[in-house]
């Protein structure tokens, strides 16, 4: 993953002499791109003002890059797509999928465990960071979830989609309370208290800095799932876990929910580099919060590292944004009786840090005479304050480790 944000006033995007050219009229400065050598996958435009030529989609289209337009909160106005496979049989297999019952619980339960899976191993991958996290309590929690839900599968002749539902809420709504209390360590003046307010049963519109950034980046995960749906040809319209309803995309939402972590993991980890003040967002007349051009460029750039980082996928090594695609493959493959088992199959990530938090904040608060103290070295010390003062990671050693006490 590798998209090119265009943000601000006055942005037009041309072609001349087979050059893509995009200028910024306010800045004053401009990007080109022979053909054949772009290497962004997709642009996403969260400009006011501005203007494309038809020349310049064909361009894009030609280069199989989608444009993707946000609105002005953030959330995903629309997006261009190159042309999808004709995939008329596919299609009618997917639909025999939905209206077979047996099918599509199965296939929504997929989705749900996978979901659970990565909802656990986030929680516990932060539980080596975050004391906020009850590691303990989440396991026994997730356990009698897990038995209650099996409970009604025994208890009658199954349970249904709603009672997945219901499950998964559960578990998402004890999710949330651990991050919320992750958050409000990170970053208590932004006031996040859950992804819920009381305008809006899921905060569409934000009204704090973290549901922005997490609106935003669901946003760019909505416009690389439904890239991937449209390259495999499945219907983004019939969706198996979530209910159908006019002018919604159910599918895309439901592969939405194997990822959705990913997203909040890149979250997380923009907050701990410590960058963003509330000057950073803009608030708007009826106390909605949105990113600044410079936040979104910066969220976008955790989330395309995320998406390109490597992991051990059926004996190969793939980046999550392959394996996004593949899994896609693999229900189609599934829908259309070319695989008779369906196993969404997502590797589970590896949190490694050297430079946690409480450390992080140790370096930049430490005083002259806490270095002399510890025998640390006075370039050495600067060097590292500079470094995470500009929201770069750090290595620390274990010799330093050992004298800093958090």
């Amino acid at each position: 993953m590798n998209p090119l944000l265009l943000c601000g006033f006055g942005i037009s995007i041309s072609v001349d002499r087979r050059k893509l050219i995009i200028y910024d009229k306010v800045k004053k400065e401009g990007l080109e791109f022979y053909p054949h050598q772009i290497n962004h996958d997709s642009i996403i435009i969260d400009g006011h003002t501005g203007s494309i030529t038809f020349e310049a989609i064909r361009w894009l289209m030609k280069h199989d890059i989608n444009l993707t337009i946000l609105n002005w909160n953030g959330n995903l106005l629309g997006i261009t797509l190159p042309n999808e496979p004709k995939a008329g049989k596919l299609k009618i297999a997917q639909y025999r999928a939905y209206l077979d019952s047996g099918m599509r619980y199965k296939i929504a339960s997929g989705i749900v465990r996978q979901k659970i899976v990565h909802t656990f191993n986030l929680l516990e991958e932060l539980s080596l960071y975050y004391s906020e996290i009850d590691l303990k309590a989440a396991e026994q929690l997730f356990a009698t979830e897990e038995h209650n839900y099996l409970s009604v599968h025994s208890a009658r002749a199954g349970p249904t989609i709603n009672d997945l539902m219901m499950y998964e809420g559960r578990i998402a709504a004890y999710y949330w309370d651990a991050l919320t209390r992750v958050f409000g360590k990170l970053y208590p003046e932004f006031h996040f208290k859950g992804r819920k307010n009381k305008s809006y049963s899921w905060n569409m519109n934000a009204s704090d800095e973290v549901n922005a950034l997490l609106n935003y980046g669901y946003a760019v995960l909505e416009s690389e799932v439904r890239k991937n749906i449209n390259a495999v040809g499945l219907d983004p319209t019939i969706g198996f876990l979530h209910e159908l309803a006019g002018s919604k995309t159910p599918l895309i939402y439901d592969i939405q929910e194997l990822f959705r972590w990913l997203i909040d993991l890149s979250v997380i980890e923009l907050l701990e580099e410590r960058r963003l003040k509330k000057s950073d967002f803009i608030v708007t007349e009826n106390f909605h919060t949105r990113l600044r051009a410079n936040t979104a460029k910066m969220l976008i750039e955790k989330i395309s590292l995320n998406f390109n980082r490597k992991a051990s996928y059926r004996g190969r090594n793939c980046s999550y944004q392959s394996i996004l695609f593949y899994n896609i493959q693999q229900l189609a493959n599934h829908v259309s009786d070319k695989k008779k088992e369906l196993l969404f199959a997502i590797p589970e990530i590896k949190i490694e840090r050297r430079d946690i938090l409480p450390i992080r904040t140790k370096i930049l608060t430490m005083s002259p005479a806490e270095r002399k103290k510890l025998g640390i070295s006075k370039s050495g010390l600067w060097y590292q304050k500079k470094n995470l003062s500009q929201g770069k990671r750090v290595r620390i050693y274990n010799k330093v480790l050992t004298k800093i006490k958090v």
